[in-house]
Parts: C-alpha cells; structure tokens; sequence
C-alpha cells in the first residue's frame, strides 16, 4: 500500500532526475512543460527536485504524455508497476488496463454525512495496478478534520471489506454517518480520531450501529 500516494525519497530523486534529462533533452522549460503536461510549475519544480512527496498516476501520466514517453517507465520507478507489470509483449505495446470504480459524493471528514448507499454514485477511472487492487471505491472529502494528512475536497480510495488496523485511517458508519477517521482501540474501547485535533474523538458504544466500510489506500487533492 502506498498511502496518501507518498513516494520514497529515493524514488522521488531518481524520478525526478530522469524527468529533468528528458525534460532539457527537449529542450523545454518549465512554463512550457507545465502547459504540455497540464501540471502548474510549482508541482513541477517539487516533482524535479524530488520534495514532492504525494505523487499520483494521473499526473505521471500527463508528464509522460508532455515527454513523450512511455507512462509505465514513471510508474516502474515510483513502484507503481512491478518489472513485469503491463510491459511490451513482442512488437505491441501493451497498455495498462483501466478499470471503473464508484465515486460516492461525498464523506464526511467533520461533522458526518449520511449513509454512503444513500449518496448519488458516479464513475471514476483508474489504472487497473496493485494500489487499486480489489473492491475499491472513490470518495469525495467535505471537511477538514483530518488535515493535513487527508485535505478537504481530496478524493480518497477506500478498500472495502478490509480490517483497518489500529492507528490507522479509514471509512465507517457510525449511527447512520459516514466518517473518514482515524481508528484507535485503547484496552477496552474503541474511538475515531481526526487527526485535526481541534475536532472531539468520537467514542464507539457498544450500542450504536457502527460499520467498517475499509481501509484508506490513498488521495487525489483537488490541485492535482
């Protein structure tokens, strides 16, 4: 699992690195690479110097695109894609397969928001990769409690029917809610945190309805 997207040091710099040589090979700068890739500048910068910690598939792709370069060798070097993953088969190139996943409206990181089976679904597509593996769904972030590790307006990924460990984030009904919390078991109870400590825990009874829907697997911040 890479949360958040977050991308190792090490891997950051050699990314960085090789879309710095491609990138003056071509003999573009930066404002220009940012029009080809539709990425602004900023990111761009962080992204060469290898400080962006909270790098996703879609913008590897568009950079790949303003390279013009296969997108599976970004991929290969943030750990995306295994060796052996989605690679040529003789003289055809193989392209990742894409695969649709629910987008719910939206999920409460503050107050609470009702049931996600009640909410309006959409569609979002994503690489068919390892991180989107299994029953994964998207949701729309409204609010703050849980900043800055999950930003407000952020889409999430969400693995259902998957424990979520403790101290770890994930996505729950609590007495006809949905939450994005933190889940903490201490000795003979169990709470949700946010980890914006200016919100109030909330305290699991034994005689309220709670449900785990799964466990937080990464994000998509609006700026990207």
């Amino acid at each position: 699992m890479i949360k958040s997207y977050d991308v190792p040091e090490k891997k950051r710099k050699e990314l960085g690195n090789y879309i710095k040589s491609l990138r003056e090979k071509r003999k573009y700068g930066f404002n220009q690479f940012a029009l080809k890739s539709n990425l602004n500048v900023a990111d761009l910068n962080r992204i060469e110097k290898g400080d962006k910690k909270k790098i996703n598939a879609f913008q590897l792709r568009n950079i790949a695109t303003a390279l013009r370069i296969d997108y599976k060798e970004l991929y290969k070097i943030v750990g995306y894609l295994e060796e052996d993953d989605c690679l040529p088969e003789g003289n055809i190139d193989l392209d990742c397969n894409f695969k649709k996943i629910p987008l719910y409206n939206s999920i409460s990181a503050g107050a609470g928001l009702e049931d996600l089976e009640d909410e309006e679904v959409q569609f979002i597509t994503v690489p068919d990769i390892k991180q989107f593996s299994g029953n994964v769904v998207a949701i729309k972030v409204s609010g703050d409690s849980m900043e800055y590790t999950i930003e407000n307006r952020s889409i999430v990924f969400i693995r259902k029917d998957v424990e979520v460990p403790n101290k770890k984030v994930g996505a729950f009904i609590h007495n006809n809610k949905a939450l994005l919390k933190r889940y903490i078991c201490q000795e003979d109870h169990c709470f949700l945190r946010s980890d914006n400590r200016d919100y109030p825990d909330v305290e699991i009874k034994e005689s309220d309805e709670f449900v785990i829907v799964g466990r937080f697997i990464g994000q998509l911040n609006e700026e990207e």
